[in-house]
């Protein structure tokens, strides 16, 4: 269980008299930034610190801490000769917080540690390092008398707090101590002289390197503040009494990205590193809580925790701290995806978490329960693992649990394979136990790996408000590769699923979705009458481009999902999303369209298009990223049935070469009539666009266009449509209140008006027009119904 943000106080500038008056500091690291370096006090000495991005400064327990993104950023830098050959006292000081460990190996259970700083050197026998490991045990390590001397902590380094760590070398006494907090952890006898020479002195990295692809693994992600070096053995009761006086600030700062043309900006993903399937949609105390697969030590797969985020409204999203991280023997490699449930026999009501734990042999099943009303502190259970592996005679690969109630039973599907079919399992509730079974029941299995795949990933089974069972699940190995799949049904009295006549062969969630691309392994949920559907949206980038950016994936936006009378999918935007628009709008109806129509304001990689087109013969929908001939469409083709994504014109990322070639084409189930109206819905929010086809069918397409000024939408049609009505907004997950105002600019610059950034964010308020541009970066801007471009 990990502890919330504790608050220590002390006044910064009380404790910088302190060093400053220490005629026994030696050298002194305060981690505040100066044009991208950082000061050693004592020497007057800068070094820089490096990384993929610039150098982040949050309020620090003394000061300004530095941010370590977990794979990147390190300093290197050097010590004088700070003691004399022949010294047998030194006392090493500095503060660390972390959200996370970090990850040396990739699966792999390793005692090797990495550094948090050091600038030991096992060839001289010289020197000092505080080290952490992949599990948290931490160490201090030197030389004394040429003999290394290593202090090992056995209980994990408390996460999301402060940790001082305090070494003290005293060979007079013959012992060194390290303490935590102005607590003993540890101590070693210790006799000879220490020596402490000119030498690199490495923070955030190791000295060693240990790479997967591009990524760093001997590397840390959190905060390192005021690294103090005394050449004399401190008493510790003049150090303990000096606490933080901050809390630790372990969010991602907003600098990072904020000139990331590319980052979503109003679809749920963790602030930085890897995500993966999202899971366990559930609301409570007043807002949407999501979980899902998370690596924050950087933008790749490895070593998974539950990350957490939450919203009011499903668009306007914030991190949480990380709910369940791997550390017991049982999930150790990893706490893989699951589901959150809430049962008022087996839970009393509250929501609780089943997870994938993983060794480095086998998966099992395992929950945990919530301390805190805001999910944000999580327990696990006593009992786990809950289920401790496969039943024989299926896959090694068993995984994903979900909960479900039908009647008076509560079971647990969890994905598996059986004779290189898909599969899950069914386990049954035994209330007077407390226990799963485990026997080898099968809830429901694919017909056939061409069509059904090899294994089932992320199985749910959510009961629509019709009374019918819906079953999705994101098979490995179809003929199509990885896709979410659907079945209609109901549930059998001994649990198992049967499925509809009309569900004897499964549908494909997304309109287009092969190779695992589109939304994937879809998190359900059913609240205040709506049954709520997202999932994720995989980038397809190259890890390279991965690295560069500092995050991969992101969700879908949130679906509302119903059935039709044949059993199909009914699919249309959450209707909470409407609260994301603002005053930037356009409107026009019943019109013929011929050629194209510029649809400014409305303008830039936050907007929602709505056009109600009349089927004739030609083409018709919408232009997007547009600048010049460069262009992105999304269009219906009469001629083919089809409805196609184009953004083979544009300049972008690619990521789907071999696949798409960013054509992405879909045959609508129900072809539409000549004379019947269409209703395209598309979302577009920097690297995703949601498309909605008649709020009937939909896709997710991730797209990654380079062009900054590539922002002008237009409608279109290569003939003539015609148009019911075509409508645009701005999108801000600030809501309606954000926006342009319907205020003409002063031709004379006089009169006051307000300014807008291009994704309908509020730049100034109520400045004389003609002093609007003055001294703004340059891009596109709002003011009053005028798009503006400052160079």
């Amino acid at each position: 269980m990990f502890t919330k943000f504790h608050r220590m106080i002390l006044s910064a500038a009380a404790f910088m008299s302190v060093l400053a008056a220490d005629a026994g500091l030696v050298a002194h690291f305060s981690m505040d930034v100066r044009s991208g370096q950082i000061l050693e006090t004592v020497s007057g000495e800068r070094f820089a610190v490096q990384g993929n991005f610039a150098p982040e400064n949050v309020p620090g327990a003394v000061g300004n801490a530095l941010r370590f993104d977990g794979y990147t950023s390190h300093v290197n830098a050097r010590l004088r000769d700070l003691l004399p050959s022949d010294a047998r006292k030194m006392t090493v000081s500095l503060w660390v917080a972390l959200p996370c460990y970090p990850i040396i190996q990739i699966d792999t259970d390793t005692p090797e540690k990495t550094a948090i700083a050091t600038c030991l050197d096992a060839s001289k026998k010289t020197g000092f390092g505080f080290y952490v490991g992949f599990n948290g045990k931490y160490s201090f390590r030197t030389y004394v008398g040429g003999w290394p001397v290593n202090i090992d902590v056995e209980t994990p380094l408390p996460v999301y707090q402060w940790n001082n760590l305090v070494a003290v070398i005293d060979c007079d006494a013959r012992q060194v101590k390290l303490y935590n907090n102005g607590v003993e952890v540890g101590s070693s006898r210790a006799n000879g002289s220490i020596s402490l020479p000119q030498s690199d002195f490495y923070m955030g990295q190791s000295t060693e390197s240990r790479k997967s692809g591009p990524f760093e693994l001997m590397s840390f992600n959190g905060l390192i503040d005021d690294i103090s070096i005394w050449d004399e053995a401190k008493n510790i009761a003049d150090l303990s009494g000096i606490k933080a006086e901050n809390a630790p600030d372990l969010d991602i700062p907003a600098s990072r990205f904020a000139d990331d043309i590319l980052r979503p900006h109003f679809h749920g993903m963790p602030a930085a590193g890897w995500t993966n399937e999202c899971h366990g949609l559930y609301h409570a105390d007043g807002r949407y809580h999501l979980f899902f697969q998370k690596n924050a030590d950087g933008p790749y797969m490895a070593r998974l925790h539950w990350g957490h985020i939450s919203s009011e409204n499903l668009y306007d999203w914030r991190e949480e701290p990380i709910a369940i991280a791997p550390g017991n023997w049982y999930d150790i490699k990893g706490c893989w995806s699951g589901c959150v449930f809430a049962d008022d026999v087996i839970t009393g009501g509250k929501p609780n978490i089943l997870y994938t734990a993983v060794d480095y042999a086998k998966a099992m099943i395992a929950g945990a329960a919530p301390v805190t009303a805001d999910l944000d502190d999580w327990t696990k259970y006593a009992s786990n693992p809950i289920i401790g592996g496969r039943p024989a005679g299926l896959s090694d690969d068993f995984r994903d649990p979900y909960f479900f109630r039908s009647g008076n039973d509560a079971y647990i599907i969890v994905g598996s394979s059986k004779g290189g079919v898909g599969t899950t399992t069914l386990h049954r509730y035994n209330a007077a136990s407390g226990s799963w079974t485990n026997g080898g029941d099968l809830f429901f299995t694919g017909s056939s790996a061409a069509q059904d795949g090899t294994f089932w990933e992320m199985p749910n089974v959510t009961r629509m408000p019709d009374g019918r069972w819906l079953f999705t699940a994101t098979p490995l190995g179809t003929l199509q590769g990885v896709r979410t799949l659907y079945w209609i049904g109901s549930i059998a009295a001994d649990g198992k699923f049967v499925p509809d006549a009309s569900s004897r062969s499964p549908r494909t969630v997304e309109l287009t979705s092969r190779q695992g691309f589109g939304l994937l392994s879809p998190t359900v949920y059913n609240h205040d009458g709506k049954t709520i559907a997202l999932g994720i949206v995989p980038d397809k980038l190259p890890s390279e481009t991965n690295w560069r950016l500092g995050w991969a994936h992101c969700y879908s936006l949130p679906r509302e999902w119903s059935l039709a009378a044949d059993g199909s999918l009914v699919q249309r935007p959450y209707s909470g999303l409407a609260d994301m628009r603002t005053a930037t709008s356009f409107l026009r109806s019943d019109f013929t369209l011929s050629g194209s129509v510029d649809m400014s304001p409305v303008a830039g990689r936050s907007v929602e298009l709505c056009g109600e087109f009349v089927v004739g013969s030609s083409q018709f929908g919408f232009k997007i990223f547009k600048n010049g001939a460069a262009e992105g469409s999304i269009y219906y083709n009469p001629a083919t049935g089809e409805l196609v994504a184009d953004f083979s014109a544009l300049p972008r990322l690619i990521n789907d070469g071999g696949v798409y070639d960013g054509v992405y084409r879909a045959s609508l189930p129900v072809r539409p009539a000549a004379g019947s109206t269409l209703k395209i819905n598309a979302f577009v929010d920097h690297s995703i666009v949601d498309i909605f086809v008649n709020d009937t069918w939909a896709t997710s397409v991730r797209v990654f266009p380079t062009d900054t000024d590539g922002i002008n939408i237009e409608a279109f049609s290569t003939g003539t449509t015609d148009v019911r009505r075509l409508r645009a907004w701005q999108l801000s997950v600030y809501g309606s209140g954000s926006g342009v105002e319907s205020v003409l600019p002063d031709p004379a610059g006089n009169g006051l008006v307000d300014v807008y950034s291009i994704d309908g964010v509020m730049v100034r308020s109520q400045v004389a027009s003609g002093e609007a541009l003055n001294d703004l970066p340059a891009g596109f801007y709002i003011v009053g119904d005028k798009k503006m471009y400052v160079k």
